[in-house]
């Protein structure tokens, strides 16, 4: 709260938050102290029942508390000194374990301590036979390792490992079995042999008639293979295709078009996937000079522009453009009915600016819709820009309804993107030196629809203005 923008205090206080309320709801602070004792206790009892906090990982966790990201936080700080631990902490971690920290990697000791394990156990080491007799195999690879590098080991390693009964002449004896006991026997093959032919084969008779097989089939003619045409389905995907097929036609008879976006699902399937995929394939093979596969004409006959050479979303809007005039919607392109402002009118702004540079079918199209060569040329030749009167009636009439001009960006009212354009007056407000008519219009509407902190924050203000007993829960 303090570190707020005075107006921003001001605006909490209307909503019942003052410096008070915001000191009284602040959250207390976590006694640090108490927390490391607590840690603490886990660790002995950890250490107790364990032996070492060696096995602690970074996802440990000891009847609930989080041991192991303490414990990883605490082995962090010791290592890198970037947050010095507190003396006493240190020294009673090393009172519960002298090795909570070693200077070496923590696979090593955890290692040592599941060798110790079985010492303590009452097993014995046996040098001489390469620790080979311990029950735990690891454990015994583990210790000729040791042995192996015992002279590159610290003084402390060796020290531990004089603990439980490995020293230099240990280490010597186990590297001594390790060169002279006998290595096991792999398994030979067999002898290759002479059969009655003089062919060259294996002693078991079975693994001859491979090769027999191959002299006789090479002692056959081929027989010439018919060219198959690799144009249409392979048997077993045409089930998957007529499912797909299926989906199409009904999504055609409901939307009256295959023009789907990618991620279209008709009763679960992923038809708008499906198309794509199918366009895609069909334009590789025009770009590679093959001829379209038979099966697309399928696709064709449902919806004969479902594979257009223009883009596809041209396609998508000219159908929306399609419904709004079956709909009985106002449509009047000379009289610039949609408003250039709106989706569908900036759709046709477009298509008629640009009449002269679309592939024929699309001007074909656009016949049908009312839009022709001496409609398109009625237009001027930029677009008309947007007028702000309209832009500023629509920020009215949401201000009027919901009390402010902090609308989300994706914020489209009848038509108009609120959301978008209150966004990028907000940009050129930030470049100018003095407001501009329009910006001061706004600022009548509503003084702080361009607040000099986050918009978010000013949004979530109104919101919990509006919405005093709904917690919420973005700052």
């Amino acid at each position: 709260y303090p570190a707020l923008h005075p107006e921003q205090q001001r605006l909490l206080t209307q909503i019942g938050i003052d410096a008070a309320a915001a000191a009284a709801a602040r959250p207390r602070r976590r006694n640090l102290k108490a927390g490391a004792e607590e840690a603490l206790t886990h660790a002995r009892s950890y250490a107790a029942e364990h032996g070492s906090l060696a096995s602690v990982t970074s996802a440990t966790v000891h009847e609930g508390f989080r041991l192991g990201q303490w414990l990883a936080n605490q082995r962090n700080y010791q290592r890198t000194g970037h947050r010095p631990l507190p003396a006493g902490r240190a020294q009673a971690l090393a009172a519960i374990d002298p090795w909570w920290c070693p200077p070496w990697h923590l696979k090593w000791q955890r290692s040592y301590d599941r060798a110790r394990e079985h010492t303590a156990a009452g097993q014995p080491l046996y040098a001489d036979t390469g620790f080979s007799d311990l029950d735990d195999s690891l454990a015994g690879r583990w210790l000729r390792r040791q042995c192996a590098t015992y002279d590159e080991l610290s003084e402390e390693q060796q020290r531990l490992l004089t603990e439980i009964g490995i020293t230099a002449e240990v280490a010597g004896t186990v590297l001594e079995h390790a060169r002279t006991a006998p290595k096991r026997p792999t398994a030979t093959p067999a002898p290759d042999v002479e059969d009655e032919d003089g062919n060259a084969g294996r002693a078991a008779g079975t693994a001859a008639l491979p090769g027999r097989r191959r002299i006789r089939r090479a002692a056959k003619p081929e027989r010439p293979r018919e060219p198959r045409s690799r144009l249409g389905h392979r048997p077993d995907l045409r089930p998957g295709f007529e499912t797909a097929l299926a989906h199409a036609r009904a999504y055609a008879a409901e939307h009256g078009h295959l023009a789907a976006p990618r991620d279209t699902r008709h009763d679960g399937y992923p038809l708008g996937w499906w198309l794509f995929s199918q366009r895609n394939r069909a334009k590789q093979r025009a770009r590679d000079g093959l001829p379209p596969s038979p099966h697309l004409t399928e696709l064709a006959a449902i919806d004969l522009w479902w594979n257009p050479p223009w883009n596809s979303e041209w396609q998508r809007n000219y159908y929306r453009i399609r419904n709004h005039i079956e709909a009985g919607e106002p449509y009047d392109p000379v009289a610039r009915i949609p408003a250039p402002s709106t989706v569908l009118g900036s759709w046709i702004t477009r298509a008629c600016l640009t009449y002269h540079q679309l592939h024929p079918d699309q001007q074909h199209l656009l016949n049908a819709i009312g839009i022709t060569a001496q409609t398109a040329g009625q237009w001027p030749a930029s677009p008309r820009p947007r007028p702000h009167a309209e832009a500023l009636q629509h920020a009215r009439t949401w201000a009027a309804g919901h009390g402010h001009l902090c609308p989300p960006i994706k914020t489209v009212r009848n038509g108009f993107p609120l959301g978008e354009w209150l966004d990028s007056q907000r940009q050129l407000a930030k470049k100018r030196a003095s407001p501009s008519p329009t910006q001061q219009m706004l600022a009548m509407i509503d003084p702080w629809w361009n607040p000099p902190w986050p918009i978010l924050w000013q949004r979530t203000y109104h919101h919990a203005h509006t919405h005093p007993d709904s917690p919420t829960t973005r700052h």
